[in-house]
């Protein structure tokens, strides 16, 4: 994976969150009874030393604990309403203080309220509800939104508007949680979510939590050739498994390599961003990062010897194309030529085409039947016609 085969995501790749905050504060005094968000706000010292061990460990970014920020969430425990707006400032500045040159994210979750028609909450509130925390954390200076933990694509759907109302550039990154099913407690499927979404032009997309790695790959496996064809990565942010209590209490049975060696497999489905839910620690995202990186080198070794103007440019992926490989040479007149190639290759399979003279004039018009990735070379005005046009319908 390089930073050319997903061209609408806006920081290089892999990229590496951070790992849990619940579970590790939890061993920094929090209890289960105590409410996250009031935890930080007066122990501030053990999210900061937290988010510093996930940076040592080789996280890109951190998430401002403003994960239950939000009005509803808040007045649970015991806040005001009108508290809301400080709330999640005084945390996002938490984070801000500690982050350095890391990028933020901030972090919105579930309301904890049930949409219509399996409850009694019009969706419009929940998009006021999201759209007043957005607002705030934009004001703030997040580097991009991490819209996570949602169980249904209704309320993921509300959350992406309000942050697309508030801001059309900011970059959305959109995780869901699914059962051992592999679909979400109200029964979407990953495919399903994701094509719900990505009008709202999302970055990237994803799972989170969900027992774990497996469990997550099984889940991502129907959206990741839709996430390739939107020219999106996909997140893997697992738990390290399903806790176990035992005479020596409770824990988490995946260590830091079990979760590493997972990753190649989730690169292979198009994971990019990378990070661990409940149960990892910094030396869990250590090694995930330390196999993230390793595995998308190992992809991009031939980089270098690709020759000038030799790359993949299509509507569905980008990615390194194959000096070595046989192209076949496309002009104006080559139509019956490309519909006899996409017919003679598997559809997962690069199309590796040379363009000639109006070449890029029939990759446009034929662009709705191809499903291949493409690998081209040969004249650079016409490489760039064909990704000018191609690429712009993922924007």
């Amino acid at each position: 994976m390089s930073e050319k085969l997903y061209n609408n995501f806006p920081f290089a790749l892999p990229f590496i969150l951070d790992g849990a905050t619940g579970t590790e504060l939890s061993k920094r005094g929090m209890q289960p009874s105590d409410c996250t968000e009031r935890f930080i706000l007066d122990n501030p010292t053990a999210l900061t030393s937290l988010q510093s061990e996930y940076i040592a460990a080789g996280s890109d970014a951190v998430l401002a604990p403003t994960f239950g920020a939000n009005r509803p969430t808040l007045t649970r425990h015991g806040y005001a309403a009108e508290e809301a707006e400080n709330v999640c400032r005084a945390l996002f500045r938490v984070a801000k203080d500690n982050a350095g040159d890391r990028k933020i994210g901030g972090d919105m979750s579930p309301t904890g309220l049930l949409l219509k028609p399996y409850g009694d909450t019009d969706p419009e509130t929940v998009f006021e509800i999201y759209r007043e925390q957005a607002a705030v954390l934009l004001d703030c200076g997040v580097d991009f939104f991490f819209i996570e933990t949602m169980i249904s694509a209704a309320e993921a759907m509300q959350a992406v508007r309000a942050v697309r109302s508030l801001s059309a550039d900011i970059p959305v990154f959109v995780s869901m949680t699914v059962t051992e099913s592999g679909r979400t407690m109200s029964g979407d499927s990953l495919d399903a979510v994701l094509v719900t979404l990505q009008p709202y032009n999302i970055q990237a997309f994803g799972c989170n939590c969900s027992i774990g790695p497996d469990v997550i790959a099984n889940a991502l496996a129907p959206a990741a050739p839709i996430a390739k064809k939107f020219g999106i990565p996909l997140i893997a942010k697992p738990n390290a498994g399903m806790p176990v209590t035992d005479e020596n209490g409770t824990h988490f049975p995946l260590s830091p390599a079990d979760m590493a060696a997972a990753v190649d497999m989730l690169t292979g489905l198009g994971v990019g961003v990378f990070g661990g839910c409940c149960g990892t620690t910094p030396a869990h995202i250590e090694a995930i990062a330390a196999a993230a990186r390793s595995a998308v080198t190992g992809r991009a070794d031939n980089a270098d010897e690709a020759e000038d103007g030799l790359y993949v440019s299509t509507s569905r992926a980008w990615g390194i194309a194959d000096p070595d490989a046989e192209y076949t040479a496309i002009d104006a007149d080559s139509e019956d030529d490309l519909y006899d190639l996409m017919d003679e290759v598997d559809p997962d399979d690069v199309l590796y085409l040379e363009l000639g003279e109006g070449a890029a004039d029939v990759l446009i018009r034929m662009d709705a039947f191809l499903s291949n990735p493409i690998a081209v070379c040969g004249d650079e005005a016409e490489i760039a016609k064909a990704e000018n046009n191609l690429c712009r319908k993922i924007r």
